[in-house]
């Protein structure tokens, strides 16, 4: 009984410098894989941008080559992500929209364009709606994710992104942006991330947000 008394007492145990050593480790440790997880957190998110544009990107060249021009109308060419809202953090569309050219809007009827289905008139940008929302003239979506409160709803969001005249081969252009909320420390629309794609499949990283 005696030695086993002794060989309990005999057992080392951590010292208080030890623990503080390695609860000082953890920290260290915490303080740079963390920022470092929501960084990776971000870029994720930010595919998810790439997709909607390269979606974007694709309706507006399958319309042009239908009807000789690019429209303004998301959902009309085929691309119309207002259902699917609540799963995304970017905001995209045309934050500014040129009309379209008369004669090129009657020559696109011509060829097959349900004259009522935009007429080539808009000088602003329709309103995207609420998220979770279709609108069938929408030039833009909301987001419907976002941090915390901080949501890409806005137009505001959507970096500067613009539809051409249509008017001749050298106004024929677009440019679709996609801007949302991904970084707790980029909440605001003056510093989200922001993306751009034009008709040349140009992909533009207009700011991280991250």
């Amino acid at each position: 009984m005696r030695s086993f008394i002794k060989s309990l007492k005999r057992q080392d145990g951590f010292t208080l410098v030890e623990l503080m050593v390695v609860v000082a480790i953890i920290g260290l440790l915490s303080a740079v894989a963390i920022p470092n997880f929501k960084k990776y957190q971000a870029k994720a998110k930010v595919s998810e941008a790439k997709l909607q544009l390269a979606a974007a990107y694709t309706a507006e060249q399958a319309f042009f080559s239908d009807f000789n021009m690019y429209s303004n109308c998301l959902p009309y060419m085929g691309f119309d992500p207002g259902l699917e809202s609540a799963n995304r953090y970017y905001a995209i569309g045309f934050l500014t929209v040129v009309a379209i050219e008369p004669v090129a809007q009657t020559s696109a009827v011509n060829s097959g364009l349900n004259s009522s289905a935009c007429a080539g008139t808009t000088t602003v940008a329709i309103d995207g709606g609420t998220a979770g929302v279709s609108v069938t003239n929408a030039t833009w979506f909301p987001a419907g994710k976002g941090i915390g409160s901080a949501v890409a709803k806005a137009i505001g969001f959507i970096p500067a992104s613009t539809h051409g005249t249509q008017a001749l081969a050298a106004t024929m252009i677009f440019t679709i942006g996609a801007g949302g909320v991904v970084d707790s420390g980029f909440i605001a629309a003056g510093s989200s991330s922001q993306l751009t794609i034009n008709q040349n499949k140009v992909f533009a990283m207009v700011r991280n947000g991250y």
